[in-house]
């Protein structure tokens, strides 16, 4: 980085530091807004899906939500994570079609095509669960970055036996927002007050939703994939639920947080699955 850009990013980080603090002084209810606005609005993605996916609506206490099938057979669920959206697993979707599998995805409330504007953690695990209430229970899912904090912490995980493949997990969210915010300048008091309006209305405490407790317990098949040189999602955290569970942790190199997911090693690592192995068997 050049001397240039560190000195921006030090004058855009005080600017943020002065206006937020302003804001919830002079203006708090202003202030209350654009911190919900800034970051409870993820940024939302709309892919053209081709004809031939199956799309329809699943109903759930935050509106409507887009979900797509594609393939006949065993079933695999695609979780994706915060500004993101289903759309970011076709590719994997289409290989794993070939192969003699159901794959089902969705876009969370705020993003992609499904109803909503702003979104939050709390928001993506109660939706999970009117979701995941409205199929049989899958063979397999696979989650992408915050979707693991997403599932682990929903009420239909502590009865899951589906085998279960991390890529790019994020499993401390209130961490990783936190970070975000100190490294930005944003108001740590207006922050504070947004996470515990999340918390007035979901009933769910950001802080408190860490999702390698909840992994601990996990009885089932678990592996995860992460890539060496991800900025987002820390490696030491894949790094420490494999220690704390024993899961198998597959690293990837200069891939980083969203490119792995085209990555030819996911289908190597979803192939080493003994559910996967049988049905592929059955198949060939």
């Amino acid at each position: 980085m050049s001397k240039e850009q560190i000195k921006s990013r030090k004058l855009t980080r005080t600017l943020t530091s002065l206006t937020t603090k302003t804001l919830r002084v002079c203006a708090p209810e202003l202030g209350k807004k654009l911190a919900r606005k800034v970051l409870l609005t993820p940024k939302r993605m709309q892919n053209k899906w081709p004809s031939h996916v199956k799309q329809f609506n699943t109903m759930t206490r935050y509106g409507k939500v887009r979900t797509y099938k594609y393939g006949q057979g065993k079933s695999i669920w695609f979780i994706h994570g915060w500004s993101s959206c289903a759309f970011d697993f076709w590719p994997l979707m289409q290989k794993l079609a070939e192969k003699g599998y159901s794959c089902l995805s969705f876009d969370f409330p705020g993003h992609g095509f499904s109803e909503g504007k702003q979104s939050s953690l709390p928001q993506m695990i109660k939706a999970f669960d009117d979701i995941s209430a409205s199929f049989l229970d899958p063979n397999m899912i696979i989650t992408h970055s915050m979707g693991a904090s997403t599932l682990a912490n929903s009420h239909w995980f502590k009865h899951c036996k589906s085998d279960l493949l991390l890529i790019s997990p994020v499993l401390n969210s209130y961490e990783l927002l936190q970070k975000l915010v100190k490294n930005s300048g944003f108001d740590q008091e207006l922050f504070d007050q947004t996470i515990h309006g999340i918390f007035k209305k979901e009933k769910l405490f950001l802080p408190e939703l860490s999702a390698i407790p909840k992994l601990k317990n996990f009885t089932g098949q678990l592996k995860i994939i992460h890539d060496k040189h991800d900025v987002l999602a820390p490696l030491a955290m894949s790094k420490e639920l494999s220690l704390q569970t024993k899961a198998k942790l597959i690293t990837t190199n200069k891939l980083g947080h969203n490119k792995i997911l085209r990555s030819k090693n996911i289908l190597d690592v979803i192939a080493s699955y003994s559910t996967i192995q049988t049905q592929e068997n059955s198949i060939a």
